[in-house]
């Protein structure tokens, strides 16, 4: 079960009224003094209940990408069943129907040209070599023009591995692919 505190109304994200919810209202305000001792929720305006920084219900059932904060490598996937993402990780949607973007950033994302570029172009790594994969740094992650021949390629073969079963498939597309978005940059492989 998810506890969630808001909901859409008329297109805007809004806290839920608690009062139709008598079982979670209960668990709330068995929490209800740590929850109010947040002074930077209270000073946002908002409800004692609410989380900080809320999602938005509505784009959950939309394709996403995934993605860890904190890793010592990337890890980028994509839910196509409507998961609320943890707290631990980022997600972007598609809307558009442009699903197929969503399996090039998968395989940009997961790639040894992706850890290249964040230690070339970022240099931030944490304790034990992890590194922090937060908006500002993923928003300036390249992709190559999706309508390329490569590209197409990659959305392809990103497709397969997603719905791969066997663990020396997942594998062999796994290194098919990353070879590939290296070329895909003008590289050729850990360039």
């Amino acid at each position: 079960m998810v506890l969630y505190t808001h909901t859409v109304s008329q297109g805007k994200r809004v806290p839920v009224d608690l009062a139709v919810y008598p079982k979670a209202a209960r668990y709330l305000e068995g929490h209800r003094e740590r929850l109010e001792s947040r002074d930077y929720v209270a000073e946002a305006g908002r409800a004692w209940y609410e989380i900080w920084v809320p999602q938005d219900p509505e784009a959950w059932r939309l394709p996403k990408l995934v993605f860890r904060d904190i890793a010592e490598e990337p890890m980028f996937w994509i839910d196509r069943e409507g998961a609320v993402v943890n707290g631990d990780c980022y997600w972007l949607a598609v809307d558009d129907g442009r699903v197929d973007l969503l399996y090039l950033a998968v395989a940009v994302g997961n790639s040894t040209f992706i850890e290249a570029f964040y230690d070339h172009r970022f240099n931030n790594k944490l304790y034990a070599g992890r590194r922090r994969f937060i908006t500002q740094y993923v928003q300036e992650f390249p992709l190559p023009n999706p309508d390329s021949e490569i590209a197409r390629k990659m959305i392809q073969i990103a497709k397969r591995l997603c719905d791969a079963d066997s663990p020396n498939d997942s594998h062999r597309l796994a290194s098919e692919l990353d070879s590939l978005t290296w070329k895909a940059f003008g590289l050729g492989d850990k360039e």
